[in-house]
């Protein structure tokens, strides 16, 4: 089953390759090869996960290497949809595909199949929404960082910047992009906090934990819903929301990767 990840991270360099090569030269060829091998790489990934869950009768989400793998694959299926919502985000494949590439490969040194199986829903419900939420944060972000400097550049007319001329989507398309996006994130947190409470209920007899990492997601849902408001009420006020947006990636680092869950 290995060789499937080693095929889909060629497929997603391949694809980085044939996306830049069209933002640099704006041939439609590399768009098309680009988008036609970050999807080969996306087909590897579910028949990896689809075999997994066949083979060892659990979804493969219980190590670190696990969830590096399905939240690369949660990304390239939210570029999908990107590409799907409006046909000239395929370019956004030139970001999204070496992030992709990235942590594939920052799961393979340690890559083998998972011998802690939880026969429980709760627990997989809780680590997908987490995972599912947090691939937007990333989408959420990256569109941000777009957003900021397109209008940086616009706003000084420097109609041939990198992000002005080489990205052909609009500040409108963008913004609404980061709240759809953040929408999500909301939604998914909520999930991660409602199924994560059940499971310490069913399993530990308390719906809450105080520890560490519980507090500080429940502090990122709360940050997520305050922007969530902020999107809404002062629509207005668009480049603070989307610094706001970079403000909750960094919280959604902490949260996620460098604060740990105790040991029960």
């Amino acid at each position: 089953m290995k060789i499937l990840i080693l095929i889909s991270l060629v497929s997603y360099f391949l694809s980085t390759l044939g996306f830049w090569f069209y933002l640099y030269t704006k041939n439609e060829k590399g768009r098309k090869l680009g988008f036609s091998l970050f999807g080969l790489g996306f087909l590897l990934q579910i028949v990896y996960l689809l075999g997994t869950v066949f083979t060892y009768k659990y979804i493969p989400v219980s190590t670190i290497s696990d969830i590096l793998f399905f939240l690369s694959m949660v990304i390239a299926a939210i570029f999908y949809g990107f590409s799907l919502y409006k046909k000239n985000l395929k370019e956004f494949g030139a970001i999204y595909a070496p992030i992709i590439v990235f942590l594939i490969a920052l799961s393979l040194p340690n890559y083998s199949p998972s011998e802690q199986i939880h026969n429980n829903i709760w627990f997989y419900a809780h680590i997908v929404f987490s995972i599912l939420a947090y691939a937007f944060i990333v989408a959420s972000t990256v569109i941000a960082v777009i957003y900021l400097l397109t209008e940086r550049d616009l706003k000084k007319k420097n109609l041939k910047s990198f992000f002005v001329s080489k990205f052909s989507s609009s500040l409108s398309t963008l913004q609404d992009l980061e709240y759809k996006a953040t929408l999500m994130i909301f939604i998914f947190l909520s999930l991660a906090l409602i199924t994560s409470s059940i499971w310490s209920s069913v399993y530990l007899g308390k719906h809450w934990l105080w520890d560490k990492k519980q507090i500080l997601l429940s502090v990122l849902w709360i940050f997520y819903g305050i922007l969530l408001q902020v999107m809404i009420i002062k629509h207005e006020e668009k480049k603070k929301a989307s610094y706001l947006t970079i403000l909750g990636s960094v919280l959604a680092l902490i949260a996620y990767w460098i604060v740990e869950h105790p040991q029960y």
